[in-house]
């Protein structure tokens, strides 16, 4: 017997000639607001569904397809539904289970790679592919990859396999095939790449083997090659629903429209003001042009709220209407206006977490909210470590969502390690741990000689690799091993004269992990990067290399203060998606950090990171602390902060600043034997600021130069331009200017070294 989550007599008929309980449709409206009876209801033909946060969209969705089927006009093996997640889709299965009973388990309601991979194992040799066809997952995508180049003997130090593989990657998404890519470039590198694309093809079909982006293409050329496969699944799917449609890639949304086509009866779900993908290839302009495909469509907007507070909506609908790409709409709620914003203006990182800390553990006492109750957003990984340490010395539990505390991340342990060997060069567990990081061919046979070498020699594993040749290595293992002798001195004799934060520094350059990473050129290796530049900012607060290298021990391992259920949460706006907490804290809301420097030149990037904060936004239910700093540390350099531009969206009378009331809190630390105690920053001054107190930030100067649209003017580095817009005031005046060489570029004038020609 199904679970039912209505009441018999609410929901459930007694027809007796029915081996199953009748639907009764008009019970699936109940407790429905007007616009979401709408979209249930709603049949012949496209359908839209602008669904704003914590609208229910689930609910519309399950509702929909559980009213087609009690009203008869689709069985259930005649629905496909298709959402991102396996969890996401199982929970969909299960609602309707709920509503409808077990015959539901006869619809497809699936993730996309799950639906082409039923497909496909139907008609695979349509495309000449047996169907017993092997799926390769990122991992092995990534060591073919790796083998090819390596038969073509190119150097995997200076073009990664990872950063090749998401190239493929990326070009499948867009639909191109390698002779497509090929023609899309013509530098020595996008050739390189595009001949490793047609080998890597060749391979897999040799293989009888996909790999996941092809699951997608593939489904799309199958029904391309045969009519008869693609009619039969026409005709089967008489109704067609996908959920985050704002989420679909170029290959998901081509598939969509194909299986749509013959019934239309296509009803997609989604938010453009959340899309915030577009790093996985994502394009928002499929919600956006939904209706160019169907003009016919009808389009029903979502607006109520039933998570948040109507002064949260407020800050968000205030912070996404500045975006042009959108479909309009005004999130409201039944649940009040609720508390102000709580704004603090802190002096830095550590006066910023710190802060947090104690704000958490009012909101405890006063507010009766539990840990498990409550979140911390951050835009990047990096921004973590500070943070986590000052929950740490609070003593609050924490939890780490989707990702790894700061001292587990690889490059971080890495980096901690070389200079661990530097401190001390018969440390055996790091040597061995960066020996051969980044790859220098040293595996772990070559690494076995070496340990033989060492103990047979009274010497230690990382000197036994000046004895290479002794130790019985060679080719590719002898030369590692003597670059990374010649390396691991290099460093100890840098030691004397660099301060620890110079010596991460070195770490990371002379021993290649930071061109390694670069080389990869994806968002994931630079957020790695910044991880790296995170820990120069550790290091900068310390006298010794020793001194440093020890403390980071002990917060290492005293860094398990999870309480699991227990534990406030922590993640990335990014990872934030999807989730509700009845208090949210979004740390870090200056310029370069969020929005990100990459959006400052860039308008579709802005919009997106306008996006990610309205998600983050709408994450909280009743409790929202917004804080930024004055002065960051970046890469070991204290540099001063601008508050983003998306604070000052926010309407004031929302805001409760509470800076200016509150005391002056210390803002780096240093160590004792007891553990960590404050000290005052100087910054640049030899002051601490108080808290609320804005640091005199250095300007560039060029947003007081008047500038005009059409005026000549000179970069530092993009040379001369025009510029061709003026928008904002103050420190937050931004111009685009269109450079002769460069192109055109969105610039903040206070931190743009720009001149009149």
């Amino acid at each position: 017997m199904s679970r039912r989550s209505f009441s018999d007599d609410a929901l459930w008929g007694n027809d007796s000639e029915n081996s199953s309980p009748a639907l009764d449709p008009d019970s699936l409206l109940e407790g429905l607001t007007e616009p979401q009876r709408r979209a249930v209801i709603q049949r012949g033909g496209p359908l839209l569904v602008v669904a704003g946060a914590g609208s229910g969209k689930t609910r519309v969705l399950t509702r929909r397809i559980a009213h087609i089927l009690a009203t008869g006009d689709a069985r259930s093996f005649e629905i496909m539904a298709i959402t991102f997640t396996n969890k996401a889709a199982d929970e969909m299965r299960r609602r309707v289970v709920e509503l409808v009973g077990d015959d539901a388990k006869n619809m497809w309601v699936s993730t996309f790679h799950s639906a082409c991979l039923r497909m496909l194992r139907a008609h695979a040799e349509v495309l000449g592919y047996q169907r017993g066809f092997t799926i390769y997952d990122a991992g092995d995508a990534q060591s073919a990859v790796e083998r090819i180049m390596k038969e073509l003997n190119l150097d995997t130090k200076r073009i990664s396999p990872r950063s090749v593989s998401a190239t493929i990657s990326a070009a499948k998404n867009e639909m191109l095939s390698p002779e497509r890519y090929s023609d899309h470039g013509d530098d020595p590198n996008h050739r390189r790449i595009a001949e490793i694309y047609r080998l890597y093809q060749a391979r897999l079909r040799l293989a009888n083997a996909m790999d996941f982006d092809d699951l997608l293409l593939n489904a799309v050329a199958m029904m391309r090659a045969d009519a008869n496969v693609l009619e039969s699944y026409q005709q089967r799917f008489k109704y067609l629903l996908v959920d985050e449609f704002q989420d679909t890639n170029g290959v998901q949304n081509e598939l969509v429209m194909m299986l749509a086509a013959k019934h239309r009866n296509l009803c997609v779900v989604g938010d453009s003001d959340q899309s915030i993908y577009r790093f996985r290839a994502a394009d928002v302009r499929n919600i956006l042009q939904f209706e160019e495909r169907f003009p016919d469509a009808d389009v029903i907007l979502l607006e109520q709220n039933f998570r948040s507070t109507q002064t949260i909506l407020d800050a968000a609908n205030a912070v996404i209407s500045k975006n042009a790409s959108r479909h309009a709409k005004n999130l409201f709620t039944d649940h009040g206006p609720g508390d102000r914003i709580r704004l603090y203006r802190a002096g830095d990182e550590y006066d910023e977490g710190r802060w947090v800390a104690t704000e958490l553990r009012r909101a405890r006492v006063e507010a009766g909210v539990e840990w498990n109750q409550m979140a911390i957003f951050y835009r990047t990984n990096a921004q973590s470590r500070v943070l986590e340490e000052e929950m740490l010395r609070a003593g609050i539990p924490y939890r780490v969502i989707s990702g790894m505390r700061f001292y587990d991340r690889k490059e971080v342990k890495t980096a901690l390690a070389y200079a661990r060997l530097v401190v001390n060069p018969r440390d055996e567990a790091s040597a061995r741990r960066v020996i051969n990081e980044p790859k220098r061919g040293i595996g772990e046979a070559a690494q076995a000689k070496l340990g033989i070498y060492a103990a047979n020699n009274s010497m230690s594993f990382a000197e036994a690799a000046h004895y290479g040749a002794a130790a019985g290595l060679t080719a590719r293992a002898l030369s590692g091993a003597e670059k990374f002798a010649f390396v691991m001195d290099e460093l100890r004799a840098m030691a004397n004269d660099l301060t620890p934060r110079e010596m991460i520094d070195a770490i990371v350059r002379e021993t290649g992990v930071g061109d390694a990473l670069r080389a990869e050129d994806s968002d994931e290796a630079y957020s790695r990067l910044e991880n790296l530049g995170e820990l120069a900012s550790a290091a900068a607060q310390y006298d010794t290399l020793m001194d440093f290298v020890e403390r980071m021990a002990l917060v290492a391992d005293s860094d398990q203060l999870d309480g699991g259920a227990g534990a406030i949460s922590m993640m990335t706006m990014h990872v934030a998606k999807g989730l509700e907490f009845p208090l949210v804290v979004i740390t870090g809301l200056e310029e370069t950090i969020f929005p990100h420097r990459r959006a400052l030149s860039d308008d579709a990037e802005l919009e997106e990171e306008r996006r990610l904060c309205y998600v983050g936004l709408t994450r909280a239910m009743r409790h929202l602390i917004l804080t930024h700093a004055w002065s960051r540390t970046m890469w070991g350099q204290r540099t001063d902060a601008l508050p983003s531009r998306f604070l000052q969206e926010i309407p004031a009378e929302l805001v409760h600043d509470l800076s200016a009331s509150l005391p002056t809190r210390r803002a780096t630390f240093s160590s004792d034997e007891d553990g960590f105690v404050g000290r005052g920053s100087d910054f640049t001054s030899g002051k601490a600021f108080g808290a609320g107190t804005a640091p005199p930030v250095r300007s560039t100067g060029a947003e007081n130069l008047g500038l005009k649209v059409g005026e000549r003017v000179v970069h530092d580095r993009y040379g001369p331009g025009i510029v061709t817009k003026i928008d904002g005031s103050a420190s937050h005046t931004r111009a685009s200017v269109t450079f002769d060489e460069y192109g055109t570029k969105q610039l903040v004038l206070a931190m743009t070294p720009l001149k009149r020609a």
